[in-house]
């Protein structure tokens, strides 16, 4: 493999790229450049004195508009538009994915020094940010009681003792049913209280961001 530095004024961008890529994600390449700096080559041919990238394209842009003078390119031999084809199409070759929960175990622990917002990731399913993929998947991420976390608590005066499921096998004995236990009921009912409980108010409970002011 042959690494050269060379003038960033001599490297083009493929004018057959098919790939493309959206504003906002743009802006994300850009802030990762800034922040982590050009540490890859460019895949790029020789054409014409300069040349040609085919693997980096979006980064080649990132460089242009960030100011960047120079790049490094790894030069390779593309003397075919076939072969020109299958090295843009290897360099993008999504072969891996993330494991789901160790990627999360990994990146826990460092949190609150990474911006996780500005990396998407591919876990062979629809990409997603790495901020929504830790808080998901993260220690704690299953657990209720981790996601109430530094809510409001009240207690609950209804705490139920315990439930049973009867079954209905027409509208009849539901009919029926609701009679001799003297309650009403509708189409919609789906539980009840026995013996009946007034309704309750939930007023009190409502939360809101500024509660936590």
């Amino acid at each position: 493999m042959n690494i050269e530095r060379v003038p960033i004024s001599k490297v083009v961008p493929w004018d057959k790229n098919p790939r493309g890529i959206k504003a906002k994600d743009f802006e994300r390449l850009k802030k990762q450049i800034l922040k982590l700096g050009t540490y890859k080559p460019l895949l790029a041919y020789r054409e014409n004195g300069g040349y040609v990238v085919l693997g980096g394209n979006m980064r080649i842009r990132a460089y242009k508009e960030l100011g960047i003078q120079e790049v490094d390119i790894s030069v390779i031999d593309a003397p075919t538009e076939a072969k020109k084809i299958e090295y843009a199409l290897s360099d993008n070759d999504r072969v891996g994915y993330y494991e789901e929960e160790a990627l999360a175990e990994l990146v826990y622990p460092h949190i609150k020094d990474i911006d996780l917002g500005e990396f998407k990731v591919d876990l062979g399913e629809p990409w997603i940010d790495l901020k929504q993929l830790v808080e998901r998947s993260g220690p704690g991420g299953n657990d209720p009681a981790a996601a109430w976390e530094g809510m409001p608590e009240f207690d609950n005066p209804n705490n139920c003792y315990r439930k049973v499921i009867v079954n209905f096998g027409n509208a009849e004995d539901v009919a029926r049913f609701f009679s001799a236990i003297g309650q009403n009921y509708a189409e919609t009912t789906k539980s009840i209280w026995f013996p009946e409980h007034g309704r309750r108010n939930l007023e009190g409970m409502r939360y809101s961001s500024e509660d936590r002011a």
